[in-house]
């Protein structure tokens, strides 16, 4: 099996919003953490694709990202809800042949038209279903 050594150079969406905490590079699920204005973190799975080339997802990011983002071909980030997401999305087409390393695609024109290039209006709707240390002190 192959395990990455060094970080992945596409994963660049911290230089655009520096307030990114990125993680290791062998982190599984996600990429960056950034807090939204609830005061929660909220994980954020980045990837870069060429042109036409679809988004697709593994079981762990289907699991644990609250955000996807792209930067397409162009240098342009987009960002969706994994709900808004995962709404969109299809199961894999490679799950047919019993592969299991991918479980859902969603064409990358699909993606653009329902994203935001802005990550932070989707960062800050994102709630998550756990209380704050301030409502737990109420």
């Amino acid at each position: 099996m192959y395990m990455a050594t060094k970080r992945n150079d596409n994963e660049n969406l911290h230089e655009e919003y520096p307030e990114l905490r990125q993680m290791t590079y062998n982190n599984k699920g996600y990429d960056y953490l950034i807090k939204n204005t609830s005061g929660f973190y909220v994980k954020i799975e980045h990837k870069k694709r060429g042109k036409n080339v679809k988004y697709d997802i593994t079981p762990a990011q289907e699991k644990d990202a609250d955000i996807f983002s792209l930067l397409t071909h162009d240098g342009i980030h987009y960002h969706i809800s994994k709900e808004d997401y995962l709404k969109l999305a299809k199961p894999h087409s490679a799950l047919a042949s019993g592969w299991t390393g991918k479980s859902k695609e969603l064409s990358q024109k699909t993606f653009i038209e329902n994203a935001t290039t802005d990550l932070h209006e989707v960062a800050n709707k994102i709630k998550h279903n756990h209380a704050t240390l301030e409502d737990f002190m109420s």
